[in-house]
């Protein structure tokens, strides 16, 4: 009968618990939901931004070991392709023990279907260049010239 009683008192518990967060997380709005999970899961983000007047073709590698060389990476890492239409953005998220290291290895500009100048990034890598939860943005822009074509990395901290 007291055993009974126990599971009574555990299953109010929780339900006071469980309505309280509920009641926190709705006043509070979806930041502190976002916060929270954010916390529980940490992320970095990535995004490439086509500053270009034509679509940009993106060959990207993340890796989950900070200090491996260039080669070791492109070989081994995560490839991620996207093509960037003209004034767009493209986000990649992933947890900060997936990514440790970054490097654009190739971008076209997309100028006459595939044919256009290329460009790269060097490697970032998570403590001397980014940290954990930043927002690392690749910037693709070109001159007047469109030969000048041109890949940079900004990294906004969190």
């Amino acid at each position: 009968m007291t055993r009974v009683r126990m599971n009574r008192l555990e299953m109010w518990g929780f339900i006071v618990i469980f309505v309280a967060l509920l009641l926190l997380l709705t006043t509070s709005g979806c930041g502190t939901l976002s916060a929270l999970l954010n916390d529980l899961a940490p992320n970095t983000h990535v995004v490439l931004k086509n500053d270009a007047d034509f679509d940009v073709s993106v060959v990207m590698y993340i890796y989950d070991q900070q200090e491996a060389p260039r080669d070791v990476i492109t070989t081994l890492g995560e490839r991620i392709e996207v093509t960037v239409p003209a004034g767009e953005m493209t986000n990649i998220t992933r947890s900060c023990h997936e990514f440790q290291a970054v490097v654009i290895d190739d971008a076209d500009l997309l100028v006459i279907g595939s044919a256009g100048p290329e460009a790269n990034s060097d490697v970032l890598r998570d403590g001397s260049d980014f940290g954990c939860r930043d927002v690392i943005t690749f910037t693709f822009d070109h001159s007047g010239a469109v030969v000048d074509f041109d890949v940079t990395a900004d990294v906004e901290d969190r």
